[in-house]
């Protein structure tokens, strides 16, 4: 389960890949010796995650994640071992419309959808 700002995401399907950042200080880098200094100021957890043969109200809920710059992202995190909040914002953010039905004048189908989540 994830939820974004308290409210519910539907089940992630069929994955979710985490990746990971080290954000190093001013200093970091080659000294003049050849040895490598390197100073880890802060480490963070990136989330791809996709979801497939979702419906349009289940794709509106994701939609949602666009209404503000940063958010809540509750997940679980395999480096934590459990359930963790981070603020994050959306690198990106795809959808694609399979199976389209005009039903009625209105229109349904199943949608794929893929984000980006990138931890502030």
């Amino acid at each position: 389960m994830m939820w974004w700002n308290g409210d519910p995401l539907p089940i992630p399907s069929p994955e979710i890949r985490y990746e990971y950042r080290m954000i190093e200080g001013t200093n970091s880098g080659q000294t003049l010796g050849g040895y490598y200094s390197k100073k880890i100021i802060a480490k963070k957890e990136d989330l791809h995650v996709t979801w497939e043969g979702l419906s349009a109200e289940e794709c509106a809920v994701i939609g949602r994640i666009n209404n503000s710059t940063y958010g809540n992202l509750t997940y679980y995190s395999p480096a934590a071992g459990k359930y963790v909040t981070r603020t994050m914002h959306v690198e990106s953010h795809s959808e694609d419309m399979t199976e389209a039905d005009l039903d009625s004048g209105r229109l349904s189908g199943a949608f794929n959808v893929a984000v980006q989540f990138r931890e502030r």
